[in-house]
């Protein structure tokens, strides 16, 4: 662990969270002032043409790439790679005792980012990020667009950042990937493409608790795929989400129909033998969170109460998209975002009030923890006022008009009453940036220096 804590020593104390701007010009002077080491080179552009950068950093025997922001919501890992590229150069014994070759991009979904700075300059609150939160359409996310051919599944359109990644993978063959996400509103857990110890497993664990984090004890990120471990879970192949669907869908319904538009990073890069890392590092926190205590409710009481709560929310939302439409002239992926999170919230409620309608089933009918409680009472309604906020800046951003002026002041005025309703009902707060960058570097060196030494031996 003594290159681990090396790694994240001298992590600064960040006010806030860096511009694109910033972290570009920081890339720049970087290669300026560390040509012997530093390559600065161009994967790509974005489809509003903003040039995606990529640092090249030493020249060790093996090789790591490091991307951020594949979700831009996400920015923990912008910082936490600003300061990672410094600290290499910095550094330069321990650079040759890491014994690789980095390669860094900060921000792979440039105009995404953007969309994200009425938030990231701070004050940092929940009722500020769903105000100025945006995240992608599923068909539109960066890490969930690469090419993939299963069975009836066919993905081979990546977008222009997804292509840029797939250069940075195929120009770096990385014996390493780390994708660097984080999560918005539940504890901290991580993702491994293949099964390591539970010695590690209880490192990675330890980290996020030593700096205030809490794990996840509520519902899962996916059923589809069993966990490694408590708060660890397998970077599952696509194939396996289309053989799961094909078990669970109705006889004649077509898996690849629920898929999305692609498969993951992790997927793309199998064909060098790399070992993909990614840690879900959670941004605002709530004590709940890690509560294990019984909740006194079953899962199916819960879940009845908050699908028929949530289903008025998002029916509000697709009331007033649909009354915004006509008045939307202008492309907007804002609007994309709010249409596809709520076709989401509908398939999954219509697949949970079937499988409870079916009568008893033990994943319904058991206790509930306190964990699992908060995060059914919070996950819906929470994306409902982020889907709000973005639904109200697609319409601010349109030639002016009475009719959608009027709309949009609706949907104010809703978002305005459901914050006002929903904050008294979370004790959150959110961590020192730097601590929330030291378990995302942290949890990825001690699993890079896990594979190095396994490499040597």
């Amino acid at each position: 662990m003594h290159l681990v804590n090396r790694v994240i020593a001298d992590i600064p104390d960040f006010e806030r969270f860096l511009t694109l701007d910033e972290l570009d010009a920081s890339s720049r002077k970087l290669a300026e002032e560390y040509p012997a080491i530093v390559r600065l080179s161009t994967i790509g552009h974005s489809r509003e043409g903003h040039p995606l950068l990529m640092l090249r950093i030493g020249n060790g025997s093996r090789r790591a790439l490091f991307v951020g922001c594949p979700h831009p919501n996400e920015p923990i890992g912008a910082s936490s790679l600003d300061y990672l590229s410094r600290k290499l150069c910095e550094d330069a014994e321990l650079l040759a005792e890491l014994d690789h070759t980095f390669y860094i991009v900060k921000v792979i979904d440039a105009d995404g980012y953007r969309l994200n700075e009425g938030w990231l300059r701070g004050p940092y609150s929940p009722d500020r990020y769903m105000r100025y939160y945006f995240r992608p359409a599923g068909e539109e996310q960066v890490e969930w667009t690469f090419p993939y051919e299963y069975k009836t599944f066919h993905a081979n359109a990546p977008m222009p950042e997804t292509q840029a990644f797939m250069r940075a993978i195929d120009e770096s063959r990385p014996h390493f990937l780390n994708s660097l996400h984080n999560i918005d509103r539940a504890g901290t857990y991580f993702y491994l493409s293949e099964a390591l110890s539970e010695e590690i497993y209880e490192e990675l664990r330890q980290l996020a608790v030593s700096r205030g984090l809490p794990l996840l004890k509520g519902e899962p990120e996916t059923e589809m795929i069993p966990p490694l471990g408590d708060c660890i879970f397998t970077l599952g192949k696509y194939s396996q989400v289309y053989d799961y669907l094909e078990k669970v869908l109705p006889e004649g319904e077509d898996p690849a129909s629920k898929m999305g538009g692609g498969a993951s990073s992790s997927d793309y890069a199998s064909k060098y033998g790399t070992f993909s890392f990614m840690s879900e590092v959670s941004q605002f926190i709530d004590p709940r969170m890690s509560d294990t205590s019984p909740s006194g409710y079953t899962r199916r009481e819960i879940m009845t109460e908050t699908l028929e709560r949530d289903g008025r929310k998002f029916e509000f939302l697709r009331r007033q998209t649909e009354l915004a439409k006509i008045y939307l002239k202008k492309p907007t992926m804002l609007e994309r975002a709010v249409t596809s999170f709520r076709g989401y919230f509908e398939e999954d409620k219509r697949r949970n009030e079937s499988t409870m309608a079916k009568g008893d089933h033990p994943n319904f009918d058991r206790p509930a923890t306190t964990a699992e409680w908060f995060d059914l009472h919070t996950r819906d309604w929470w994306l409902s006022l982020g889907c709000a906020g973005m639904l109200i800046r697609a319409m601010a951003d349109q030639e002016p008009s009475e009719e959608l002026e009027a709309i949009r002041r609706k949907t104010l005025e809703w978002l305005d009453r459901e914050i006002e309703e929903f904050l008294p009902k979370l004790n959150w707060q959110m961590r020192p940036i730097r601590d929330l960058c030291a378990v995302q570097l942290g949890s990825a060196f001690t699993v890079l220096e896990h594979l190095r030494s396994r490499a040597v031996v």
